[in-house]
């Protein structure tokens, strides 16, 4: 009885399974077309997801709760975080200047602040603790979403640099003010000041720590075996995605953040691997990130977004705009007054934000807590800003690109 009361449940996943393998090879068959027209292929594998879910043919299925789900996102943002800080150079981040300097030191606090401003003035139910958690879940951008436009050559080099490395930082920025602020929100239900404290430290101090550890670690063994020719290209890229993991695991196993321990070990592995004069081939590590995202996506337009959209009410619908596009500009332009970018420059750079992974997997985080009280309106902000953003800012790309090449 049991095994035929679990037939239908392992039906459905591998239905689910081959359907998303499928849309990947048929992605796969087109994707440099779609390239050349600036759509981000997470809003193709969003609009798919929500054309197979259960509001469409119904050939998509979670199965029973959310585990499934947010393990595939958890995956996927370790792995992009980690590859985002891997190919930062700190050194050039500070040799370039005022620009992604001020996008950094500036930008992203005051994007944050903000941010929580605009959630508290229109959506008054939230306490203080828990405005600064939606500001930070649909502050993270995301330039895998607008690759296609970062490889023209028609942008300035120092524009498309600028978006490239405030993208890498600002899942880490975010990241941070979001556990802070779920430690303070946690304080409201919990009486005793030392468990949220001791919460704090964990997801900031001993993620940081465990991360530069692991990384560095991991970073010396790679390099190493590369240079004497005893790991191949393939081998280096697979232990790197390994390192990320170990990170991952490690920072959860600890009871810190996984996603902190990922990004700092990526960050020292960068640094390693930059003082050991090796390059260790990304293809493969980048290939694997974006897989894992555009299933996410597809899961995310079959079970989120219609169900968002139906329940969102219109103070959600004006935050997200706002936070899309007014506070984003607004914080990149006071950050970048007084630098020598051209007026539409910062328009662009403010412009071109685009929220995905992190939005999507730090709105999870904060729906697993059970002390945040308002966790569907959390969910329901995270849903419309991310769509909203593929979008838009999809649309939006040729557009920019034409502006640059008119002007040039």
């Amino acid at each position: 009885r049991l095994a035929s009361r679990g037939a239908p449940d392992r039906i459905v996943h591998t239905n689910t399974s081959f359907v998303l393998t499928v849309l990947v090879l048929g992605y796969a068959v087109v994707s440099g077309l779609v390239s050349r027209w600036y759509v981000a292929p997470a809003l193709i594998f969003m609009g798919l997801g929500m054309a197979l879910g259960p509001f469409g043919l119904h050939l998509l299925d979670a199965g029973p709760g959310t585990e499934g789900y947010t393990v595939l996102a958890q995956l996927a943002l370790t792995v992009i975080l980690f590859n985002q800080a891997a190919r930062l150079d700190l050194g050039t981040v500070l040799q370039r200047g005022r620009v992604t300097f001020r996008l950094l030191v500036v930008g992203i606090p005051l994007s944050l602040l903000l941010g929580a401003l605009t959630a508290a003035l229109l959506l008054p139910v939230l306490p203080w603790w828990e405005a600064v958690c939606l500001a930070a879940i649909v502050a993270p951008t995301e330039v895998a979403l607008i690759d296609a436009l970062l490889e023209d050559t028609r942008i300035p080099e120092r524009v498309r640099h600028a978006l490239s490395v405030e993208s890498g930082f600002n899942d880490g920025f975010a990241l941070a003010a979001l556990l802070a602020a779920v430690a303070l929100a946690s304080a409201r239900t919990d009486p005793h000041p030392a468990h949220w404290a001791w919460f704090m430290f964990r997801t900031e101090f001993v993620s940081l720590v465990l991360g530069v550890v692991v990384g560095a670690i991991g970073g010396l063994v790679i390099t190493w075996s590369h240079r004497r020719g005893w790991m191949s290209d393939t081998w280096a890229q697979l232990a790197t995605l390994a390192v990320a993991l170990i990170c991952f695991e490690l920072g959860e196993q600890l009871h810190a953040s996984g996603f902190v321990a990922a990004f700092t070990g990526g960050l020292a592995f960068a640094v390693i691997a930059l003082r050991s004069s090796t390059t260790v081939p990304t293809q493969v590590s980048d290939a694997t990130a974006q897989l894992l995202e555009l299933l996410v996506f597809a899961m995310f337009g079959a079970f989120a977004v219609i169900d968002g959209w139906q329940h969102a009410g219109w103070r959600v619908v004006l935050f997200s705009i706002l936070a899309l596009f007014a506070v984003r500009i607004v914080a990149v332009s006071v950050a970048l007054a007084g630098t020598d970018l051209s007026r539409y420059s910062r328009l662009f750079i403010g412009w071109f934000g685009p929220r995905g992974i992190g939005t999507v997997v730090l709105g999870l985080l904060v729906i697993g807590r059970g002390d945040i009280e308002h966790t569907d309106l959390i969910a329901q902000a995270g849903v419309i800003t991310v769509t909203l953003s593929l979008v838009l800012h999809s649309v939006t790309a040729p557009f920019g690109i034409r502006r640059y090449a008119s002007a040039g």
